[in-house]
């Protein structure tokens, strides 16, 4: 499946890790990304990993293909009601949080069954945040 614009809530150590690959494997993807700090922006930024150099609004996601969630599990259900009525008909949005019921119950009250694809990483480290992601975290 071929993705154009891509879209990061969050970019840790799993969403890094995940864009770092998307990127290495497609390079000419357009990848966005809000985090919780600026710093992992600029990080992510100067590296040319992502397109946008400040913080973004979630109405910036909405010519995202796809968009992963990678923030903690209970960010992520708030993302995805803000996102319900934002992204475009056809974008998937999935995530990376370790629980998936909260957030399936979450989709089945938006109506969102059509768009979402629960995920698990299965992966990590004993290290968090942006600056210990890598390409080959997931493999």
């Amino acid at each position: 499946m071929h993705f154009d614009k891509v879209g990061f809530i969050g970019l840790g150590l799993i969403g890094g890790s995940i864009a770092r690959k998307m990127k290495e494997n497609n390079p000419k993807v357009s990848i966005i990304a809000t985090a919780g700090h600026q710093q992992t922006i600029d990080d992510a930024f100067g590296l040319g990993l992502i397109d946008n150099n400040e913080l973004l609004e979630l109405n910036s996601f909405k010519d995202c293909d796809v968009i992963f969630l990678c923030a903690p599990v209970n960010k992520n259900i708030e993302y995805l009601t803000q996102l319900k009525d934002i992204i475009k008909d056809d974008c998937i949005i999935t995530d990376a949080g370790s629980v998936k019921g909260p957030i399936h119950k979450a989709v089945e009250e938006l109506g969102m069954d059509h768009c979402f694809i629960g995920g698990h990483p299965m992966a990590g480290s004993e290290q968090s945040g942006f600056e210990h992601s890598s390409d080959h975290l997931l493999e």
